[in-house]
C-alpha cells in the first residue's frame, strides 16, 4: 500500500506547477497539509527567483522532500549541500526534462537516443515558447531535456540571440555538430524536439507542454524500418510528483539538482 505523504503549496507553487490538481489525481500518495501540526512531508515552492534559498529553508523547517516547479537558471550548490546534509529530496519540475519519457522508470526514449548517439551525424533540437518568455528560460529548460535524453553536449556557443529566440551551436564527445534552436511564436504549440540523424535513420522525441497529460512522441528509424514507442498519457508534472514520493519512501536519493547543475555549467558557458 502506498505511504500517503502530507503536502504544503503556497499559492505561488500552485499556480506554478497544478499542485492542486496533481495531488488530487495521486491521492493514495499526496494529503493536504493540517493547518497546525508537524513540519509537512513534502513542500512545493516555486521556481522563480530566490527559489534555491525558499527550497533550503523548506528543508531546514523539517520537511523530507520539496518539488520545485518550472526552476529559472540560480546557483543550486548550497541548496545542494543542505540537501545532502539533512537526507532531503529535491525534485525538480521542469517543463520538458520531467516529461515520464525522460524522467519514469523506464524512460525507453534514452534508450532510443543512445542507440542512435552511436552513430549520429547530427543533433538538432527546436524549443518553442509564448511570446514574453524570458530566452534564457527557454534556454535552461531545452539544455534540461536534452541532458535528460542522455545527450552530452560539448563546445557550446551561442550562434545569435534575440527577444524572439536564439541559436546554440556545440558538438558531440564524437565530433558530430549539434544546434538548439529556440522560438518565441504565438503561432505553435509549446514543445521541445530533440531529433538526432545517424547514417542509416534517425531518431526523434516531441515533448509537449506539461499542462495536460499531452502524450510524447518518440519515432526511430533504422534500416529495417520505422517503429514509434507506446505512447504515455502523462503530464510532466504528475511525472515529477511520483517521482518525489517514490524517491522520499524508498529512501533512494534524486540525481534532479546534480542534472540542474550541469545545464548551468552549460548556459554559463553561453552567457559568459
Amino acid at each position: 500500500m502506498s505511504t500517503q505523504l502530507s503536502l504544503y503549496a503556497d499559492p505561488e507553487a500552485q499556480t506554478a506547477g497544478a499542485v492542486a490538481a496533481v495531488a488530487a489525481s495521486l491521492p493514495l500518495s499526496f494529503a493536504p497539509a493540517p493547518a497546525q501540526g508537524p513540519a509537512p512531508d513534502v513542500i512545493a515552492v516555486a521556481g522563480h527567483s530566490g527559489w534555491t534559498r525558499r527550497a533550503a529553508e523548506a528543508i531546514r523547517s523539517g520537511a523530507g522532500g520539496v518539488v520545485v516547479s518550472s526552476p529559472v537558471p540560480e546557483d543550486a550548490g548550497q541548496l545542494t549541500a543542505q540537501a545532502s546534509e539533512s537526507g532531503a529530496t529535491v525534485v525538480l519540475d521542469q517543463r520538458w526534462a520531467g516529461n515520464a519519457v525522460l524522467a519514469g522508470s523506464s524512460a525507453n526514449a534514452r534508450g532510443v537516443i543512445a542507440d542512435s548517439l552511436r552513430d549520429a551525424v547530427l543533433v538538432d533540437s527546436v524549443a518553442v515558447a509564448a511570446p514574453g518568455t524570458d530566452p534564457l528560460q527557454l534556454l535552461t529548460e531545452q539544455l534540461s531535456a536534452v541532458l535528460h535524453a542522455g545527450i552530452e553536449l560539448r563546445n557550446v556557443r551561442m550562434v545569435q540571440r534575440s527577444a524572439n529566440g536564439y541559436t546554440v551551436a556545440a558538438t558531440l564527445p564524437g565530433g558530430a555538430p549539434t544546434a538548439l534552436q529556440g522560438i518565441l511564436t504565438s503561432s505553435l504549440p509549446a514543445t521541445a524536439s530533440i531529433s538526432v540523424l545517424t547514417s542509416a535513420g534517425r531518431a526523434d522525441i516531441v515533448l509537449p507542454d506539461p499542462a495536460a497529460a499531452w502524450p510524447a512522441e518518440v519515432r526511430v528509424v533504422t534500416a529495417e524500418g520505422a517503429t514509434t514507442l507506446p505512447t504515455l498519457y502523462e503530464s510532466a508534472h504528475r511525472t515529477s510528483w511520483s517521482r518525489a514520493h517514490s524517491h522520499i519512501t524508498s529512501g533512494t536519493p534524486a540525481n534532479d539538482l546534480g542534472q540542474f547543475a550541469a545545464a548551468m555549467s552549460l548556459l554559463t558557458q553561453l552567457t559568459d
